[in-house]
């Protein structure tokens, strides 16, 4: 009763205020006094988390119900309840994408203490929420919640999506399965497994544990995985331009800033950009035949139809994948040749952060939470988590394998709060030459770099 009081009063207030919210708005550090020393009891307190709903009713931290993993956080649960004298309650009554996050934040704003912690996942909105005051900042607890350990509240890099001029608002639990994996991982290349046997064609798989999966073979195999069996034309992969784009500067591993003699310029500046474009500009010339151009982000079902041998994609349409073909394999895009095939870089724009919501009375006791709720899991192992992944989603260990490191050199696209260098070429570049366009957003990313990228990158640095 007292959640869908809450609940309306916040879509009241949400109503109220939702209009005189802007995209990007002066940072709210809260303030609070009197912050109370920590006991191992927390004498009965119930805490409640809002969850951004989806397509999982009852599930917790994204792990359905029927799910092994959600047994295993269930039990984890009950025991940190059992011990501590606590109770954690979830709801996903708050909606979900914009719904959810702009009713924190209008919560937030008007000092409603609605929930103690926050899982936000869809639309970009983690950076928004974080930069509106809607989070408290975590790094404002040292003592209690070690930033500096990646293995237990996952690497910077993937934090970055819940910075706010440095300081860290959202962690993940990175000891849990798939945890590190939950976002949109791109850009990468999906294998239809039955084309590449039935055609007796080399397996890109192969390419990559030999490391010889870069620009040049990728080229190489263009016009020999353009298959045209009768009335079949089988094209080598499905694309669009905007995927091609996020692929050739993760090749070149062109991420938000550029280092240079211990001086930091934004991403335009880095001059790998000028080879980058001129082969993704190249490869839109040379293979403009053995190529299907289509619209959208899925194209699991062009794969699975036997259309293509390949298909650009993202890490949330692997399940997918699994759903409609009955053998597939998937890779990274092929790094730059001066690159290891297995350090090319890849970019997402959506994850799913925890985070203590700022209106919460006692976010010292939020932070003590934090750290004893995101230790391991019983009853699974790493290795355990590699070989549940082969058996349930993937038909090759490899995938598996892949598929656990993939955050490793992800790049947050900043697309919730107007993107990154990504975003500024990805419309325009096919209609100009690479050096045109490297001169048409000259200074685009210079605000957005000093206010936002520039801060949190070297947050990212001090934390490693």
């Amino acid at each position: 009763m007292k959640t869908s009081c809450r609940f309306l009063l916040l879509a009241l207030l949400f109503a109220i205020v939702t209009s005189a919210c802007s995209s990007q708005q002066q940072e709210i550090i809260p303030e609070y006094d009197g912050l109370r020393v920590d006991s191992i009891d927390f004498n009965g307190r119930s805490f409640l988390v809002a969850q951004e709903e989806n397509d999982y009713p009852g599930s917790i931290f994204y792990y359905p119900q029927d799910s092994l993993y959600y047994d295993l956080l269930t039990d984890h649960i009950k025991k940190i309840e059992q011990q501590y004298n606590m109770k954690l309650n979830f709801s996903m009554e708050f909606g979900r994408e914009g719904t959810f996050s702009g009713m924190l934040m209008s919560a937030a704003m008007s000092g409603l203490n609605s929930c103690d912690f926050v899982i936000m996942r869809g639309s970009n909105n983690n950076m928004k929420a974080a930069e509106s005051g809607t989070f408290y900042p975590l790094n404002y607890f040292p003592d209690i919640i070690d930033l500096k350990n990646s293995d237990k509240y996952g690497p910077m890099n993937i934090l970055e999506c819940c910075m706010a001029k440095g300081n860290i608002y959202g962690v993940i639990p990175n000891y849990w399965p798939q945890k590190s994996n939950d976002g949109n991982m791109g850009l990468l290349v999906a294998i239809n497994e039955n084309l590449i046997n039935r055609y007796g064609l080399d397996d890109p798989r192969d390419y990559y544990e030999q490391n010889i999966w870069k620009l040049s073979k990728f080229d190489e195999i263009m016009p020999i995985f353009h298959i045209v069996d009768g009335e079949n034309d089988i094209k080598s992969v499905a694309i669009n331009t905007r995927y091609l784009c996020r692929g050739f500067l993760g090749s070149y591993k062109i991420g938000n800033v550029y280092e240079k003699d211990g001086q930091f310029y934004p991403a335009d500046k880095n001059p790998d950009l000028l080879p980058a474009l001129e082969w993704g500009l190249h490869f839109l010339s040379a293979y403009s035949d053995d190529y299907l151009v289509l619209e959208g982000w899925n194209y699991t079902p062009n794969l699975a139809a036997g259309e293509c041998v390949m298909a650009f994609t993202e890490s949330s349409y692997l399940l997918d994948m699994a759903k409609q073909l009955d053998n597939f394999g998937f890779v990274p895009f092929p790094a730059a040749d001066k690159y290891d095939s297995k350090d090319v870089g890849l970019a997402f724009s959506t994850f799913p952060t925890f985070s203590i919501f700022t209106g919460t009375d006692d976010p010292e006791s939020c932070a003590r939470v934090i750290d004893i709720l995101f230790e391991e899991l019983e009853g699974v192992t790493q290795d355990e988590m590699v070989d549940s992944l082969y058996k349930t989603l993937f038909f090759d260990e490899r995938d598996a394998m892949i598929y656990t490191q993939l955050y490793k050199n992800a790049v947050y696209d900043y697309f919730g709060v107007g993107g990154n260098l990504q975003q500024k070429i990805e419309t325009v570049y096919t209609s100009k030459t690479a050096q045109e366009v490297i001169s048409s957003i000259e200074g685009t990313l210079d605000k957005m770099f000093e206010e936002r990228m520039l801060p949190n990158y070297m947050t990212m640095i001090e934390m490693q």
